[in-house]
């Protein structure tokens, strides 16, 4: 049989076994309490992150959104100039007619330079002035020195 000695001795045993599974209990519980401290930083820190990416995508949208509308103010501004210079406004027809205008002056001007160059040929500038400045005198009428103060 055991002694009163030997149940104290096992009681001390089991108390102190218990006391190691208790400490050893605790060592882990506080383990597990610092790896969910670090998981709930890291969860609110994503977290974070999500609503920041979530931020951004909001305004993201709201730019598409305004480049939409750019887009479409862009189309409604196209189609108003082209009604403004359509032929059924006016606008078009007078840019037909400017063209018109400037084809036939360039005609005109190309004309003018080839007639210019016949004449050329015939009579020589230099000639031209030397013959009107010799036939002046007998060309223009006798005046008197009376009528010529009151043309002046």
């Amino acid at each position: 049989m055991v002694s009163g000695q030997g149940l104290a001795n096992l009681a001390g045993v089991r108390h102190a076994a218990s006391f190691e599974a208790k400490s050893e209990g605790l060592t882990q519980i506080e383990e597990v309490a610092n790896m969910l401290k670090v998981q709930t930083d890291a969860l609110a820190d994503l977290h974070l992150k999500i609503k920041n990416v979530q931020d951004t995508a909001g305004k993201i949208g709201d730019f598409a959104n305004k480049i939409r509308g750019i887009e479409v103010e862009l189309g409604e501004a196209k189609q108003a100039a082209e009604q403004v210079i359509s032929t059924n406004t006016g606008m078009g027809e007078i840019a037909q007619e400017v063209a018109n205008i400037k084809a036939k002056a360039a005609e005109q001007q190309s004309d003018l330079i080839l007639a210019k160059d016949a004449v050329d040929k015939l009579i020589p500038t230099n000639a031209s002035i030397t013959v009107w400045c010799s036939l002046a005198p007998f060309s223009a009428p006798a005046r008197s020195r009376r009528q010529h103060h009151a043309f002046l």
